[in-house]
C-alpha cells in the first residue's frame, strides 16, 4: 500500500511537470492552504465569541453586613444582613442586543467574503499577468529565431557584396533588441511565477499551465448576486437598525434584590427593585445619531447601485469591442504572415527589398503582441466584472 501511494504521488508530480497544473487545480490548492484566508475565517470565530460576551447574563452580587446594636457597647449582641442583587436587562433592550449580535456576525461574514473575493480576484489577475508574460516570452523567442534567420541572410548577401553594411547592422540590431526583450520578459515571468507559488503555499517548484483563464468571447455570465461591498452595506443597515431598537428602550436594565436582615430582637425579609430614572435625558441623542447613520447608509447604497450598474455596462461594452478587435487582429495576422513569407522568399532570390521585409516583419510582430495584449485585457475585464457581480462570494 505505501508503494502504491508513492507511485501515485510520483505520477502526479510527473504529470504536473510535463503538462502543467491547470488554474482550476492551482486555485483549489491555494484556497485550501492560504494562511490569509484561514486568518480571516478565525476572525469570524472571534466575532462570535464577542457576541457571546455581549449577550451573557451578568453575575449576581452578594452583600454581607454585620452590625452591633447596643448603644453603650456594654453588650455583645450583633446583627447581620445578607442580600443578593441581580441586574436584569429589559426585554426591548435585550432584543436589540440580540439583533446587534446577529448583525455583527453578518457584517463579519460580509467582510470575510469580501476578503476572499478580493483574494481570488488578485490571484486571477496575477495568474493572468504570468500567462501573458510567459506567452510574450514564447512569442519573442519565435520572433528572435525568425529575425536571426533574416540577419544571417543579410549577412550572407553583405559578404557577397550584394548588400550594404548599414542593412546588415540594422538587421543585427533588431535581433539583439529582441534578445534583450527576452531577458527582461523572462525575468518578469520568473518573478510572477515565484509569487504565485508563495501565495499557493507550494514548497517545491510546480509547472503551471500557461493558458488564459477566460476565453476570447463577448459573452459574459449574468449574476444576480450582490457585490462584496453591497453585502457589507446590507449588514451595516441591520447593525444600525439594532441600534435604533436599543435606543427606544427608556432604560437598559434594572436591578432586583432580595435579602434577610437579622437584628437582636427581630428578623426582616427585604425585596426590592432599583430602576434608573430617565430624568436628564431620554436617549434622544442616540436615536438621532442612529437615524443619521441610517440615512447616510441609504444614500451610500443608492450611489453604489448606480456606480455598479455603470461599471458593469462599461465592462460588458468594452469586452464586446475587445473581442471584435481580437478577431480583426487574427485576420490581419494571417494576411501579414502571407506577405512576410512572400517578401522573405523574394529577398532570398535577390528580388525583394530588405526595407519592405523588415517593415513587414515588424508589423507582424506588433500584431502578434496586440493579439496577446487584447487577450490579457479581456481576461482582466472579465475578472473585474465577475468581482462586481459577486461571483467570487462563494
Amino acid at each position: 500500500m505505501p508503494n502504491l501511494k508513492k507511485t501515485i504521488m510520483l505520477f502526479f508530480t510527473f504529470s504536473l511537470t510535463l503538462f502543467g497544473m491547470s488554474y482550476t487545480k492551482f486555485k483549489k490548492h491555494t484556497l485550501k492552504h492560504s494562511k490569509i484566508l484561514q486568518s480571516q475565517a478565525l476572525s469570524l470565530q472571534t466575532t462570535e465569541q464577542e457576541n457571546n460576551i455581549l449577550l451573557r447574563t451578568e453575575n449576581p452580587a452578594l452583600n454581607l453586613e454585620v452590625g452591633k446594636y447596643d448603644p453603650d457597647f456594654s453588650s455583645s449582641r450583633y446583627g447581620y444582613s445578607v442580600s443578593v442583587s441581580q441586574t436584569v436587562r429589559t426585554e426591548n433592550y435585550l432584543d436589540g442586543l440580540r439583533d446587534k449580535a446577529y448583525a455583527s456576525t453578518l457584517l463579519r461574514k460580509a467582510y470575510v467574503a469580501q476578503g476572499k473575493a478580493g483574494y481570488i480576484k488578485t490571484l486571477e489577475e496575477l495568474y493572468t499577468e504570468y500567462v501573458y508574460q510567459s506567452k510574450l516570452l514564447s512569442l519573442l523567442q519565435q520572433e528572435y529565431k525568425l529575425s536571426n534567420r533574416v540577419t544571417l541572410m543579410v549577412k550572407e548577401r553583405y559578404e557577397n557584396g550584394s548588400e550594404n553594411k548599414v542593412a546588415y547592422l540594422q538587421a543585427k540590431t533588431e535581433t539583439l533588441t529582441l534578445k534583450t526583450q527576452m531577458h527582461t520578459t523572462r525575468q518578469q515571468a520568473g518573478t510572477l511565477y515565484y509569487q504565485l507559488l508563495a501565495i499557493a503555499g507550494f514548497n517545491k517548484k510546480v509547472s503551471l499551465e500557461k493558458k488564459f483563464i477566460y476565453s476570447v468571447s463577448h459573452k459574459t455570465k449574468k449574476s444576480s448576486k450582490l457585490s462584496p461591498k453591497q453585502k457589507i452595506l446590507l449588514a451595516k443597515e441591520k447593525l444600525y437598525t439594532s441600534g435604533i431598537r436599543m435606543s427606544e428602550s427608556r432604560f437598559n436594565s434594572y436591578e432586583i434584590s432580595a435579602g434577610i436582615e437579622k437584628e437582636p430582637d427581630q428578623s426582616i425579609l427585604r425585596l426590592g427593585v432599583s430602576l434608573p430614572l430617565p430624568v436628564r435625558h431620554n436617549k434622544e441623542e442616540e436615536k438621532t445619531l442612529a437615524k443619521l447613520k441610517m440615512q447616510q447608509l441609504k444614500l451610500d447604497n443608492a450611489q453604489l447601485s448606480l456606480d455598479l450598474k455603470s461599471q458593469k455596462q462599461m465592462l460588458k461594452a468594452s469586452i464586446k469591442e475587445l473581442s471584435a478587435q481580437y478577431h480583426s487582429l487574427k485576420v490581419l495576422q494571417k494576411e501579414q504572415q502571407t506577405l512576410s513569407a512572400l517578401l522573405k522568399e523574394g529577398y532570398q532570390i535577390a528580388q525583394g527589398s530588405l526595407f519592405e521585409l523588415m517593415n513587414a516583419k515588424s508589423r507582424l510582430i506588433q500584431t502578434r503582441k496586440s493579439l496577446l495584449q487584447t487577450q490579457k485585457k479581456i481576461n482582466n475585464q472579465k475578472i473585474q466584472l465577475r468581482f462586481l457581480q459577486g461571483q467570487y462570494n462563494d
